[in-house]
């Protein structure tokens, strides 16, 4: 069988947990492949050789692979309020233009040829502030990179006593259990289609192989070796959990805003998770560069 290795990035630890991988139906999955890196900080840390705190380091990239970097959108007010944002557009607030920033900052000397993004407005203002660091990279806009259709649930806040909470949560509870093609009430959409959506997006532009029966003999997209793609919270847990093989575990991953997950995707297409929910670059833009 082959493996995963996913690797939790946060202040005070690195957890790696090796998962196994599933396979839907539809063959959608890519191919999982376990892999080993040790640095003193796990498979990526905020700082470089040299010490810079405001520069990014991972490890080098195997010939023939690609990477991914897979990052979340800048704060927005409906984040704040702990609102579900869904498909409504709601643009970055003031902290959310200043996470942007400072995730471009951070990927600044990471040699990006290509920015893709969601066409929703909060992801795709994010995304024009890493390209605006990358005046030679191709700047992509793709609906299939939106955030899951939350239906009847958007705008609606979820906390505490919140009416709508418990039904939110059966459904998490229903994905969790592996039925993860029920759709969210009112016209929402189930993680499967969310999932189908952001790999055929990837195979699109090249990031992943495309699939054995639908290539058809047509060549592979010309794809940069470094894609940065800046979608959303949802889409995002559901997109690395599908690229680990178990989209049931999409709520196990964590996403702040801004956050930086790597993933590397070799010829074949097995991908290698390197680094989940990066956010140091937070911490790093309160201080000042050396």
């Amino acid at each position: 069988r082959s493996w995963c290795v996913y690797i939790y990035m946060s202040r005070r630890a690195v957890l790696a947990r090796s998962l196994a991988v599933l396979t839907l139906p539809q063959g959608l999955l890519p191919r999982a492949r376990a892999a080993e890196f040790t640095t003193t900080a796990g498979g990526a840390r905020r700082s470089s050789g040299d010490g810079d705190p405001h520069r990014l380091a991972v490890p080098e990239l195997a010939p023939g692979s690609r990477r991914l970097y897979l990052c979340r959108h800048g704060e927005t007010d409906w984040n704040v309020a702990g609102r579900v944002q869904g498909m409504t557009d709601i643009p970055l607030n003031p902290n959310g233009r200043s996470q942007a920033a400072a995730l471009a900052a951070i990927l600044a000397d990471v040699p990006i040829g290509l920015v893709a993004s969601s066409a929703l407005g909060r992801a795709s203002s994010t995304a024009d502030a890493v390209a605006a660091l990358h005046p030679g990279a191709r700047r992509l806009v793709d609906a299939r990179f939106n955030e899951m259709n939350f239906g009847s649930l958007e705008g609606e806040e979820l906390r505490g006593g919140s009416p709508r909470r418990e039904e939110y949560e059966a459904r998490l509870a229903e994905w969790e259990a592996g039925r993860t093609s029920v759709r969210l009430p009112g016209g929402g959409e189930s993680p499967e289609e969310v999932a189908a959506r952001a790999l055929k997006g990837l195979r699109e532009l090249g990031a992943l192989p495309p699939l054995a029966a639908a290539a058809g003999g047509a060549g592979v997209p010309s794809c940069p070796r470094h894609v940065c793609l800046v979608a959303h919270g949802r889409f995002n847990k559901i997109l690395l959990a599908a690229l680990r093989g178990d989209v049931s575990r999409a709520s196990q991953v964590a996403q702040g805003n801004t956050a930086v997950n790597i993933v590397d995707i070799d010829e074949g297409g097995a991908c290698t998770v390197v680094a989940v929910n990066l956010l140091d670059h937070l911490r790093a833009a309160a201080q000042p560069p050396a």
